[in-house]
């Protein structure tokens, strides 16, 4: 695992992103339900196009609630670590060693038993979404893939969701390498493997 200390959204963050399958996207090679999908070959014409500097990386517009979630992180993350007892440590990116996936963890916890780095995923959505989530008390289906994935990247056994509203009860969910991670894990080499044989084809090069 490689960790970039950046800030999220620069111009650095965006270009460390260029080529590469990230975890907002881990939903495109697992389901919820943990099986296998072959949408992530969607995926590869665009980011192929975008590591070999032919296209620039997509920006996804922001909405209202977005950027309330972005200027509240900070507070939730606070509180986080009030509530856990962990220090969290705020990082840009993190990439594998092929350089191929990687992803932008809300925060970094620091195993005091194994010294690996425990990925955080936190949410500050809108009111009603947190309630909905706080009510199944689990991993929203639309975000299980994101953890298991940035579990993956950083080689840990465990990694957090939570998710954080002003004035309403926190959501806080550990989650474990389990089945769903192996499957993942299966489809990521997958995705590597053909993406690797697919820029090789377009541009003649190495990834």
């Amino acid at each position: 695992m490689i960790v970039h200390n950046c800030e999220q959204r620069s111009d650095e963050w965006f270009e460390l992103r260029s080529g590469k399958l990230t975890a907002s996207l881990a939903s495109k090679l697992i389901t919820p339900t943990g099986k296998a999908s072959v949408q992530y070959r969607g995926e590869i014409a665009r980011l192929i196009a975008e590591r070999a500097g032919l296209q620039e990386v997509e920006d996804i517009p922001q909405t209202f609630w977005m950027q309330r979630g972005v200027e509240l992180e900070p507070q939730a993350r606070a509180w986080f670590e009030v509530e856990t007892g962990h220090d969290v440590l705020d990082v840009g990116f993190i990439e594998s060693g092929s350089g191929l996936i990687g992803g932008s963890p809300d925060g970094l916890i620091v195993d005091p038993i194994t010294g690996k780095m425990i990925p955080l995923e936190l949410k500050v959505p809108k009111p009603s979404t947190h309630i909905k989530w706080l009510l199944e008390a689990q991993v929203p289906k639309d975000h299980i893939a994101q953890v298991h994935f940035q579990m993956i990247l950083t080689g840990s056994n465990t990694g957090y969701f939570s998710s954080y509203c002003p004035d309403v009860e926190p959501l806080i969910v550990m989650v474990e390498w389990d089945d769903y991670t192996e499957t993942l894990l299966h489809q990521i080499d997958k995705y590597e493997s053909e993406f690797t044989a697919g820029f090789e084809r377009i541009t003649g090069e190495q990834p």
